[in-house]
């Protein structure tokens, strides 16, 4: 399964997660939904900005032919990655609440085990040689998004975690990471996603997450 029925799989979450709220201390104000009910000039009300972090060391040296955005099936592969297998996405909108389509969203991350494809990282050579590392995925019309990957393995001393960059007409408008509300990692609400258990569109049981990103530029 690749790009075109991530989405389908994350309906439900949807709806779960804009009930559950981020998992951090911030959970009363601070939602992974930007907003339910946009206006009829197509804005939403936002209640928060996206932070910027730091990229790390780790960004990719060199990016993969395969850089879809669907991280659990890579060409050439002799089979599925190992790990538990999570799919989040969210809306992609600039600080006036207007959604941005077209944008490239890049996330890069460890696989299950901790290890990063990567020269500078010590333990590459034992990395899982079924997963991707690294994806690509576009904002649509609507400004939406969607990932299908493996949920990273921990290495101290960081929270378990994915980077990302969102980039339009080649210029990176930020580079931050996401978190995960099972670790209770203190980072900022508007990074934090929070798992639920669902379905892909095969059916195959799987953690669902949302998290939309608001940019704080104006078009």
């Amino acid at each position: 399964m690749k790009r075109v029925q991530i989405l389908a799989g994350l309906v439900t979450a949807v709806l779960a997660i804009m009930l559950v709220g981020c998992g951090t201390v911030n959970e009363a104000t601070e939602t992974a939904v930007a907003n339910a009910q946009p206006s009829s000039n197509d804005q939403i009300e936002i209640s928060y900005t996206t932070p910027a972090q730091q990229e790390g060391p780790y960004y990719p040296v060199d990016k993969p032919a395969d850089r879809d955005n669907d991280l659990t099936v890579l060409n050439g592969a002799a089979g599925g990655p190992a790990g538990d297998v999570i799919e989040f996405g969210g809306t992609l909108y600039d600080r006036n609440g207007r959604a941005i389509p077209n944008a490239t969203i890049e996330i890069w991350q460890t696989d299950a085990n901790g290890v990063y494809q990567h020269p500078d990282d010590p333990s590459t050579a034992q990395r899982d040689m079924n997963f991707q590392f690294y994806g690509e995925a576009m904002t649509d019309e609507n400004g939406a998004y969607s990932f299908r990957t493996v949920f990273p393995g921990e290495y101290e001393p960081r929270p378990r975690h994915i980077h990302f960059k969102v980039k339009l007409n080649g210029e990176t408008l930020i580079t931050s990471q996401f978190y995960f509300a099972s670790d209770n990692s203190g980072q900022p609400a508007p990074l934090i996603i929070t798992l639920t258990p669902g379905e892909d569109a095969a059916g195959n049981t799987i953690q669902t997450g949302q998290r939309d990103i608001i940019l704080n530029v104006a078009p």
